[in-house]
C-alpha cells in the first residue's frame, strides 16, 4: 500500500473522530444558547430599552429603568424582604438539616424509617406543599393554632407571614440537604472519631473540632445553593401570600412577575432580573471568598 494513501486513511479517521466529538457536544451547546445565553442577552437588552406590550424594543433608554427602580419604594421593600428571607432561611435550613442528619447518621434499628421520613419532602411538589401549609397555618381552622393554643393571624400579620414562608421552604429543602449532610457525616473515617474518644473528647468536642470541619465543603455547597434559591424566591409567595400582607413578603422575583407578566412592563421586569442576577453573583462570590478561610478539604 502506498504510504501517502495509508496516511490519508489515518488522517481521515482522526478527522472523523474529531467531528464526532463536536457532534456529541453540539446539542448541549445548542440548548444552552437557545435557553440560557440568548434569553440572558435579550433580558439585558430589554432592561436598557423601552419595550412595548408585544415584547419589541422601541427605544434605547440606557439606565433609566434602573434609576426608576432604585427610586421606587416597592423595589426597596422587595429587596429588603429578599435579603431578610435569606438571613432567616439559610441559617435555619443548615441547623435543622444538620440536626436531623446527626440524629440518624449512626445506623441503628429503625434508622431506615427515620431516613425515609426526613427524605419524604423530596416527593412533594412545591405548589401542593404550599397549599397544605396554607391550611395548617390558617388562623381560624388551622391545626397549628389549635395544637399550640394560639390565636396568631399568620397571613394577616407582617411580623409572622414571612416566617410561614421560611418554614415551608425549610421543609421543602429538608430532604435534599439532609441527604447531603448524612452522606458527609458517614464518610468521616471511624478511626478518627474513635481516636478522639480515646483521647477523652466529648460529643461537643468531636462535633466542633472534627465533624464540622470535615463536612464544611458540603455545608459550603448547601449555603451557596440556598443563597441562590433565596434570591429566586417566588413560588411559595405566589401560592400562599401573593406578596402580602402590606408587601411584607413581596420579593424581587415576585415583583418581577408582577411588573413583567401582570402589568406588561417588560422593561422594568427585565431590569429587576438583571439586578437579581448581579446580587446572586455577588453573594456567591462572597461565599467563595469565605471558602478560603472557613472550608477544610483535608
Amino acid at each position: 500500500m502506498d504510504k501517502r494513501h495509508k496516511y490519508s486513511i489515518t488522517d481521515s479517521g482522526k478527522l472523523k473522530r474529531q467531528i464526532s466529538q463536536y457532534l456529541y457536544f453540539f446539542p448541549a451547546v445548542l440548548l444552552a444558547v437557545l435557553f440560557s445565553y440568548k434569553p440572558f442577552i435579550k433580558t439585558i437588552a430589554n432592561s436598557m430599552s423601552l419595550v412595548d406590550i408585544n415584547g419589541r424594543i422601541r427605544e434605547f433608554v440606557g439606565f433609566e429603568n434602573f434609576v426608576r427602580l432604585f427610586s421606587d419604594k416597592n423595589f426597596t421593600t422587595s429587596a429588603y424582604n429578599t435579603f431578610r428571607f435569606a438571613l432567616m432561611f439559610v441559617p435555619l435550613d443548615i441547623v435543622v438539616c444538620l440536626m436531623c442528619a446527626l440524629l440518624v447518621y449512626k445506623k441503628r434499628r429503625f434508622t431506615a424509617v427515620n431516613e425515609l421520613l426526613f427524605v419524604m419532602p423530596l416527593t412533594v411538589a412545591m405548589s401542593s406543599a404550599a397549599i397544605v401549609f396554607q391550611a395548617l397555618f390558617n388562623p381560624t381552622i388551622g391545626v397549628i393554632n389549635y395544637v399550640l393554643d394560639l390565636s396568631v393571624q399568620w397571613f394577616n400579620d407582617p411580623a409572622w407571614a414571612m416566617w410561614v414562608v421560611v418554614t415551608l421552604c425549610v421543609w421543602m429543602a429538608l430532604g435534599f440537604d439532609f441527604l447531603l449532610f448524612l452522606g458527609a457525616l458517614r464518610s468521616i473515617p471511624k478511626q478518627i472519631l474513635e481516636a478522639a474518644e480515646l483521647e477523652g473528647a466529648g460529643p461537643f468536642q468531636k462535633f466542633f473540632r472534627i465533624q464540622l470541619p470535615l463536612i464544611s465543603p458540603t455545608m459550603m455547597f448547601i449555603v451557596v445553593n440556598r443563597l441562590r434559591d433565596s434570591m429566586l424566591l417566588s413560588g411559595p409567595v405566589m401560592v400562599m401570600t401573593e406578596g402580602g400582607p402590606f408587601r411584607s413578603t413581596q420579593t424581587l422575583v415576585f415583583q418581577m412577575y408582577i411588573e413583567g407578566f401582570k402589568a406588561g412592563n417588560y422593561s422594568l421586569g427585565s431590569a429587576i432580573s438583571v439586578i437579581v442576577f448581579v446580587l446572586s453573583l455577588f453573594l456567591i462570590i462572597a461565599a467563595f471568598r469565605f471558602e478560603r478561610k472557613g472550608v477544610f478539604y483535608q
